[in-house]
């Protein structure tokens, strides 16, 4: 038990109703080195003899009373006559956890450089529920977020008397925000912060608390703010960099950010806050974050009425129009591009994503209905003004999640919505189907674990086979039927049998359908003349991947009921024989429909974009008619499918853009053909599609039997502690080699894998045991079972990224595991460790030795055990037991072998280094490869400009420098194609690659950066805005600084140099604040300028401002892109969605430190 004393200070004034509840909290405390006084202020009520009667029955509270003088005379009181070195402020109304002192002093205990320990609060409804659980920065350094805002509440935190004292106190010239002028004097200082990220003070929400005055309210806090930017007399010794305040030049940003929130406590009562934009001079920021002002009001319009989230959609229709009155203003006086809108549509989805949908409603253009899937979907039709569809799904009366489509002409079809359900939600649709028709009693709970291969089962009629087989052209299969491939091309519906085809040409081109509908082509190379079923299941099963699954969900299941027992092969077998035949310039001969008749007539334009079999992220959708004319062009001048035309002069009634329909050339269709896997030389990612591939490929891949493996299991087994363990997890259990042995030592044990074939060959193995469950899991991504006696862990913890994924992950293990709990971990030295000792040369980030030093740096576990061999380390650890003082001073017992105890096996021999390796062959002994890419986004490198826009402005002496990094860490500039196909793939490019992109397209760009680029060896995408080409940046008037654009000239010779261009659109709007016919014209027209200005089809696309969701993406897709850029910051990973992919922005204020942070954030 540490020994800190912690004054609690509680200002009362007329709580008769709780200061008794908040009292009783003190004293429930299970840290009791406490004191506390009540500081009556002048209480016209019981107060003061209710906080008399505790004292008489407590000694560690006090009272003492004052004339009426406010809170902070209250308070201030209160500190001089603290004794202790801590303080702690409580209002008489708010109250804290039972453990609230424990853990904070403990903090203390553990840091003693701490001068504030806060942890998190939460706001109580009067009802009793808590609204929102809140929680400050990790940040020892909360001065840069203190100036700009308060994140805590007053009680959620503790702190040092004489630091209080040293800043004067509280400032009794506020009436509000009081705490957060204390908070930020003391933040200036240098104090050092720490956060115990647990919810632990509760703040009572009564109406109209927070201000009575909204006005003064809106005065102090913009006091308090504007005080962050400027000097502070109070306080005497600042930190020096802090003496000035922040940069002034960013404080309008800050004042208008803060405004909506405050605005929000005016228009949640539907009162007008225009008036508030008034105070703020003139205060204007272009880059005004529409996602920050819709959070700001969103929280603040419910808090005077204490209301939930849920509380939106009633409040809506009354509070809408004052909300877009403020907004209009907002953005006038920000001179944010399209901010009105964008925060709207933004609300407008916050609004239903915390409401109840159990009939359609419309919120301002966005339309929600509840849509169950089980039963027939249909077209929705929507009146003209309604932009949004907003689709809670459900199955069965489940909610399985929802998703956001446009309407375009008052129209969403259930054709398109099909698809985005499929593509969404498939796998989920998939268990709840085999959960009613295939699963038994016990495999319920099982889909992620056995679903994959029921559903190959189930797909090709074969459910007696197991999962590998699908995956293994060289098994023998059932013999089939002989068909003959004349022509080098075949149809193949997948819910017919397979034959064997005799082929006479070198290749196989085979477009396969799915319920009737095309999914892809492939090419498979002929042997013998023959292509035999079972090569085709193999090629048909691999490259359909999970688009597969997604087109037997929607054609077999989606708007069918789930009583029906037919089975999912049956029901895609009469969904291809119901689709009536089209004329045949809609399809290729032998295909079903692939539009439903209704949706076409002679009035209707059909377009298509093939693409490659793995995919693309464009999804079916019906676009604006009022678009027809631009889309017609774009097809034409970029070569893409026009399947179907209207008549001549004849305006189209509907616009289709079916993705999966093949178009012609000369009469034929056009065949996208793959490269088989086998000729892909890149390493897999390793997730969850290297491990699933690794398993269906062959069973006992790593030779499990092998004397080295069976001695490395009998040497983990043997540290085992003594007890007998109730509960355990083994993590990478794999194919139930060491389960069956670990089982009969615990008394219930879960096994889990990434792997669902391996979870399912592990419950195969251990049939006989009846205390193991099993549970698919990604120990990276997935929530860990908890309060576990024992985790086992072996051979996989080097295989999850880098250090800072492990110490994530060794972070999880310790939460799983209750006090005294134990983990039991071997692991193989690799030589990228210890270069100069054994080990093995895996091309790893890590190995044994950096797992071992992570965990060993966790303060709550220590090692207990340990037996080390030259080539691999097993160990027991345990976490710190709740009452063993002595656990810290005992040490760990290490067996040292200095002989391998068995031979290598074959198969990993050659990767081992006896003797280390040479200084020489240091750096280039592991494979290094890229599966998450960093995407840098600049705008300008030019060495002067205003000061409004230098952190957009990079210098060329930055640039060269941060270049010159990137070449001599090895990294080269990537091609869009080859990311697309590592994404489709999943597997990670070699090497470290790098993309470079510059939006708005700058003169600059040709005058600074490409010379540069080419002297590094780097190349770069720039994207244009189509109709500024050689103009200036016309969007950026709000900065008063005119710049040239790159004319055709200019960007030609960059073309031919190497330099690739894509769109920023046609005009620079921000495209969320645009309706679906605008969005389209501003995507089709840009690809129709930049496709004929640079000779060929643009198929990328940086949403300017950053600024996309669900929606826009949609229509970006459907105009042909294939990869849609944002803002959002982050590495680019191989599951990201194409549309969306996050960039890392390079700002002039980066110094090359910052940057190389940035490229592994």
């Amino acid at each position: 038990m540490n020994y800190i004393n912690v004054f609690t200070v509680i200002p009362a004034y007329n709580a008769v109703t709780t200061i008794a509840e908040t009292l009783k909290s003190l004293q429930s405390q299970t840290y009791t080195n406490w004191e506390a006084i009540v500081v009556n202020d002048g209480s016209t009520d019981e107060t003061e003899a209710i906080a008399l009667q505790f004292a008489s029955e407590d000694s560690r509270i006090r009272v003492i009373s004052q004339p009426n003088q406010g809170v902070c005379a209250a308070r201030n009181t209160g500190i001089g006559l603290a004794n202790c070195d801590w303080l702690l402020f409580l209002d008489a109304d708010d109250w804290l956890a039972p453990q609230y002192m424990e853990k904070m002093t403990n903090a203390i205990a553990a840091d003693s450089t701490l001068d504030v320990v806060h942890c998190g609060w939460s706001r109580v409804a009067p009802n009793g529920t808590l609204v929102a659980d809140k929680f400050g920065s990790d940040s020892t350094d909360l001065f840069p977020i203190l100036s700009q805002q308060c994140p805590f509440a007053v009680h959620a935190c503790i702190v040092r008397k004489q630091l209080v004292d040293a800043v004067g106190g509280f400032d009794t010239s506020l009436i509000t925000c009081e705490e957060w002028d204390l908070w930020q004097r003391i933040a200036r200082t240098g104090a050092r912060f720490g956060a115990v990220k647990e919810v632990m003070a509760f703040y009572r929400m009564r109406p109209g608390s927070l201000s009575r005055d909204g006005n003064q309210f809106f005065a102090d806090a913009m006091r308090v703010l504007t005080q962050g930017y400027y000097p502070d007399p109070r306080v005497p010794k600042p930190l020096p960099q802090y003496a000035q305040g922040q940069p002034q030049e960013t404080l309008p940003r800050a004042r208008l950010h803060l405004s909506s929130w405050l605005a929000g406590l005016f228009l949640g009562q539907g009162e007008d806050a225009r008036h508030l934009l008034k105070l703020l001079g003139d205060d204007c920021d272009p880059g005004l974050n529409p996602y920050w002002v819709a959070d700001n009001i969103f929280e603040s319009a419910l808090l005077l009425n204490c209301q939930l989230p849920s509380a939106w959609i009633a409040i809506w229709p009354g509070i809408a129009e004052t909300i877009k009155n403020f907004l209009l203003a907002l953005e006038e006086r920000s001179q944010a591009a399209g901010l009105a809108r964008r925060t709207s549509n933004i609300l407008e989805r916050m609004v239903l994503q915390h409401a109840q949908i159990t009939e359609p409603i419309t919120i301002g253009i966005t339309h929600a209905v509840n849509l169950e899937l089980t039963e027939l979907i249909e077209n929705i039709s929507l009146p003209e003004s309604v932009e949004r569809l907003y689709c809670v799904v459900q199955m069965a009366g489940c909610e399985l999640g929802r998703l956001e489509l446009p309407v375009c002409d008052g129209l969403v079809t259930s054709w398109v919505i099909k698809d985005a359900i499929a593509s969404q939600f498939a796998w989920s649709i998939l268990g709840r189907f085999f959960q009613q028709t295939i699963y038994s009693p016990s495999e319920q709970n099982s889909h992620d674990q056995i679903g994959w291969t029921t559903f190959l089962q189930q797909l090709w009629g074969l459910p007696d086979w197991t999962g590998d087989r699908f995956y293994d052209a060289d098994f023998a299969a059932v013999a089939a039927a002989r068909t003959q491939a004349k022509s080098g091309s075949l149809v193949v519906e997948i819910s017919e049998e397979l034959t064997d085809i005799e082929v006479t040409l070198p290749e196989l081109e085979v477009i396969f359908t799915v319920g009737g509908v095309a999914l892809g082509v492939i090419t498979i190379p002929v042997k013998n003349n023959l292509v035999t079923a079972q090569t085709l299941r193999v090629a048909l099963t691999t490259f359909g991947g999970f688009e597969l699954c997604c087109a037997c969900v929607r054609e077999g299941l989606i708007g069918q009921s789930l009583n029906n027992p037919t089975p999912l092969r049956c029901r895609l077998a009469e969904a291809a024989r119901s689709k009536s035949q089209l004329p045949q310039w809609f399809a290729a001969p032998g295909f079903g429909a692939l539009i439903e008749n209704q949706l076409v007539s002679d009035k209707t334009l059909v377009l298509s974009c093939r693409q490659d079999f793995h995919g693309s992220p464009q999804r079916r959708a019906i676009m604006p008619k009022a678009n027809a004319l631009e889309l017609l062009q774009m097809a034409q001048v970029t070569g893409e499918g026009v399947i179907q035309m209207p008549i001549s002069g004849q305006i189209p009634e509907r616009i289709i853009y079916a993705p999966e329909a093949l178009s012609f050339s000369s009469g034929h269709p056009i065949i996208s053909t793959i490269v088989p896997t086998t000729d892909i030389q890149t390493n897999y990612q390793y997730g969850r599609e290297h491990f699933e591939t690794l398993f269906s490929k062959q069973p006992d891949p790593w030779k499990y039997t092998s004397p080295y493996e069976q001695t490395k299991y009998e040497q983990t087994l043997s540290l085992l502690p003594s007890k007998r363990i109730s509960r355990a997890l083994e993590l990478a259990c794999a194919e139930g080699h060491f389960t069956v042995q670990l089982a009969p030592c615990v008394d219930s044990l879960i096994a889990a894998d990434i792997s669902q074939i391996a979870i399912e060959r592990t419950a195969q193995r251990c049939s006989h045991l009846k205390n193991i469950s099993y549970q698919q899991l990604d120990l990276t991504k997935d929530v860990l079972p908890q309060n576990l006696e024992l985790i086992v862990c072996s051979e996989v913890l080097y295989y999850i990224g880098g250090l800072e994924q492990l110490k994530a992950v060794a972070d999880k293990f310790v939460d799983a595991l209750q006090p005294g709990g134990y983990l039991l971990m071997a692991h193989a030295h690799q030589i990228i460790d210890e270069p100069d000792k054994p080990g093995f040369d895996w091309g790893l980030s890590f190995g044994a030795k950096a797992i071992s030093d992570t965990f060993n740096s966790i303060a709550s576990l220590r090692l207990v055990k340990e037996i080390r061999t030259p080539f691999y380390r097993v160990q027991l650890f345990q976490r710190q037991p709740r009452f063993n003082f002595l656990w810290y001073r005992q040490n760990p017992k290490i067996v040292t072998l200095t002989q391998q105890p068995t031979a290598l096996p074959t198969e990993v021999e050659s990767s081992a280094r006896w003797n280390g390796v040479k200084a020489s062959e240091n750096i280039e002994v592991r494979s290094v490869t890229t599966k998450r890419l960093p995407i840098l986004m600049y705008h300008r490198i030019a060495p002067t400009g205003s000061k409004k826009m230098e952190g957009y402005r990079v210098t060329p002496e930055a640039f060269e420098q941060q270049l010159r990094y990137l070449r001599d860490a090895g990294f080269y500039s990537v091609a869009w194609e080859q990311w697309h196909w590592a994404m489709a793939t999943r597997q990670p490019l070699p090497g470290q690659a790098i993309a470079i992109t510059f939006d708005d397209g700058y003169l600059d760009f040709y005058e600074y950066a490409w010379p540069l680029l080419k002297k590094y060896g780097f190349t770069a995408t720039v994207f244009l805005v189509a109709e500024y080409v050689g103009n200036y940046n016309i969007w950026d008037k709000a900065y008063e600084e005119e710049l040239p654009l790159l004319g055709w000239r200019e960007i030609r010779q960059l073309q031919d140099e190497g330099v690739v261009f894509g769109s920023h659109s046609a005009t620079h709007k921000p495209l969320t604040s645009l309706s679906p016919t605008e969005i389209v014209d501003e995507a089709a027209r840009s690809r129709i300028l930049l496709t004929r200005g640079l000779r060929m089809p643009v198929n990328l696309f940086a949403y300017p401002y950053g600024d996309s969701d669900p929606v826009v993406e949609h229509l970006i897709g459907a105009c042909g892109y294939k990869f849609g850029l944002s803002c959002r910051s982050g590495l680019s990973q191989l599951i990201d969605k194409p549309l969306a992919l996050p960039r890392i922005e390079v700002m002039g204020s980066d110094s090359l430190q910052e940057f190389v942070a940035k490229l592994s954030a």
